[in-house]
């Protein structure tokens, strides 16, 4: 049975509608997120309760963190600080709590790795190949027992760790993981995608056969710009949803 794994919604209900279409009709079984369900986008509270109600499981994204009071974002950007306090004023008591009961990380099916950021930190930002070498040749890395799901760049992809201890970049598609191997794959994002095409991205995982797939799935983008620029969020995250940037 193949899983889904999802990541950075960003409180985009249109993009998380879309998917959940597609999944219906791929006959996914159980969803993980990977956190970052609310900020920059204007509905928080319909992708919380969606994670809520149906996710099997998921970890907190550092947007999470700031939005159920967790921490106040003195990191962030001021537009993405904005964006973040915009959705703790619009979140029930129920998903607050729900996001500050969310792990840093979780253990699924057998031996996946659920994390927003990386193993090691759930605020790093994984992009390069000796990015990820840190991350698998750290002592104690929970990267070593099998494949990792990390979100936080909105960059669909992620790296394999050969038998032979190269560590090769993966552009999305399909891929199997081999015997000895070890990877860290990015679903990229649901919600704000930042690889330069709009459509929303997740990746399929079978555990039996240790495959994955990524997918596109085309939403109504500009019914979610609409809504951004309605709520009187920052008018450069709506033009991030059209240029996939």
């Amino acid at each position: 049975m193949k899983i889904a794994v999802l990541s950075d919604i960003h409180a985009n209900g249109d993009a998380l509608d879309a998917v959940l279409g597609d999944l219906a009709r791929r006959r996914a079984g159980r969803v993980y997120h990977l956190g970052d369900l609310t900020g920059y986008n204007a509905e928080p509270e319909r992708c919380v309760r969606w994670a809520m109600e149906n996710a099997a499981g998921g970890v907190y994204g550092n947007h999470d963190a700031v939005a159920c009071g967790r921490k106040q974002g003195k990191d962030f950007h001021e537009a993405a600080r904005r964006a973040a306090l915009w959705s703790r004023e619009r979140l029930s008591p129920e998903s607050r709590v729900y996001l500050a009961g969310l792990p840093a990380s979780l253990r699924v099916e057998g031996d996946a790795l659920l994390v927003h950021g990386s193993p090691c930190d759930p605020d790093r930002y994984v992009y390069s190949i000796d990015q990820a070498m840190e991350e698998m040749e750290s002592p104690g890395s929970a990267v070593a027992n099998g494949p990792v799901f990390f979100g936080h760049t909105h960059v669909a992809g992620g790296f394999v760790r050969r038998g032979d201890g190269v560590v090769e970049q993966l552009p999305p598609g399909k891929f199997r993981l081999g015997p000895g191997e070890r990877a860290l794959l990015n679903p990229g994002s649901v919600g704000q995608p930042r690889d330069r095409d709009p459509d929303a991205s997740y990746l399929l995982y079978d555990p039996a056969l240790r495959e994955v797939e990524w997918v596109r799935v085309p939403y109504d983008i500009e019914s979610a710009r609409r809504k951004v620029l309605a709520a009187g969020l920052p008018p450069f995250f709506a033009d991030r949803l059209r240029d996939g940037t």
